[in-house]
C-alpha cells in the first residue's frame, strides 16, 4: 500500500489553477485566482492561508501570490495528470462528462505511487 496524497481536492485545484495563471512568470493576485474559479475572496484568502502553511505558496501581505519552487513542482505534476484524466475520460464519455472538481477528488484519492506513473505516462 503505498503512501497516500495529503492534499485536498480543493488545494490541488488551486494549484492548478496558481500554475496555469503563473506561466508568464509573474505572480497572482488573489483576485485573478477568485476569478478563474469563480470563488469569492474570502474564499480564495482562506485557501491561500492553508497553502502558505504547507509552504506550496508565497505571498507578501496582500501582495501578488508566487508557487514555491516544491508547490510549482507539485502544481506541474497535477496539471499534467489532470489534462492526462481530463483527456481519457472526455475519449471514453465526452467532453463534457466530467468536472474538473471531479478530476481532482479522482487525484485527491490516488496514493502517491500512482500519481508519479500517470506522471510519467504523460511525460512518454
Amino acid at each position: 500500500m503505498g503512501d497516500y496524497n495529503k492534499l485536498t481536492s480543493s488545494q490541488i485545484r488551486y494549484m492548478i489553477w496558481l500554475y496555469r495563471l503563473s506561466q508568464n512568470g509573474v505572480g497572482v493576485k488573489n483576485i485573478e485566482l477568485a476569478l478563474a474559479l469563480n470563488f469569492n475572496k474570502s474564499s480564495v484568502h482562506n485557501m491561500l492561508k492553508t497553502l502558505k502553511e504547507s509552504k506550496i505558496v508565497t505571498q507578501e501581505h496582500f501582495g501578488l501570490i508566487h508557487l514555491t519552487n516544491e508547490g510549482r513542482k507539485k502544481a506541474m505534476k497535477y496539471e499534467k495528470c489532470f489534462r492526462l484524466l481530463e483527456k481519457k475520460i472526455s475519449d471514453l464519455c465526452g467532453v463534457n462528462a466530467i468536472t474538473e472538481n471531479a478530476i481532482c477528488g479522482i487525484l485527491a484519492e490516488l496514493p502517491l505511487e500512482k500519481i508519479e506513473i500517470l506522471y510519467a505516462h504523460n511525460n512518454n
